[in-house]
């Protein structure tokens, strides 16, 4: 089973959030933008896939938008206020709660979220201060915050939908015009050979660990 419960990809890491944003970085290399790492919103996926035979059906009910692939570049210290920002209430549910590939990160909520100025046309706030999140590693190596990073993620996002406003103004920003779905679906088909195992997928992977008291 591939976990979409609205509940669970708003407020943590699941298989699904991972095998999408897997998808995500390798649809990027496939068509020639080598990425570090990928990033969507959780309230963009809007089902689970049970165990047993997938179709396009499923894969359309998950990602049901019409979405995008999309590159940004963006700085590693922009990367850590994005994560800031899309956590600020975490444990408590959010749309833009990030599913990741690429990235390991903390969130910790025993503290609490500094809040800055409201991002423009948004009803969310930047961060003052990082507070609750901490970066360990992106694209594999250890986190630079003066390092530009290469992230893959959707068109909703990469124009500041939810909580990514600082995606807006990326030194780079570009659509590449694919479906996210059917990366998705040729992730599955030509990566996975036809079969999503519980061996890759069974369980989260481990990129977000979120603290609680």
């Amino acid at each position: 089973e591939l976990d979409g419960v609205k509940a669970n990809v708003r407020t943590h890491e699941t298989n699904l959030g991972d095998l999408i944003t897997d998808a995500l970085v390798w649809g990027a290399g496939k068509n020639g933008a080598k990425v570090d790492a990928a990033v969507t919103n959780g309230g963009g996926i809007r089902a689970t896939i049970e165990a047993g035979d997938i179709t396009k059906k499923d894969v359309n009910t998950v990602l049901p938008f019409g979405n995008t692939l999309s590159i940004i570049k963006i700085t590693g210290t922009e990367l850590l206020e994005v994560l800031e920002a899309s956590t600020f209430c975490t444990p408590e549910a959010i749309g833009g709660f990030p599913q990741v590939s690429g990235i390991e990160f903390t969130v910790d909520t025993t503290k609490g979220y500094d809040q800055g100025d409201e991002y423009p046309g948004t009803t969310y706030f930047a961060p003052k201060t990082i507070n609750r999140v901490t970066i360990k590693t992106v694209g594999g190596k250890d986190f630079d915050p003066a390092a530009t990073y290469t992230i893959a993620t959707n068109d909703f996002m990469a124009s500041g939908g939810d909580t990514y406003y600082r995606f807006v103004n990326a030194t780079a920003n570009y659509d590449l015009g694919i479906a996210m779905d059917e990366v998705v679906m040729d992730y599955i088909t030509t990566v996975l050979n036809g079969t999503v195992t519980a061996d890759k997928y069974g369980k989260p992977a481990g990129r977000i660990h979120v603290l609680v008291s």
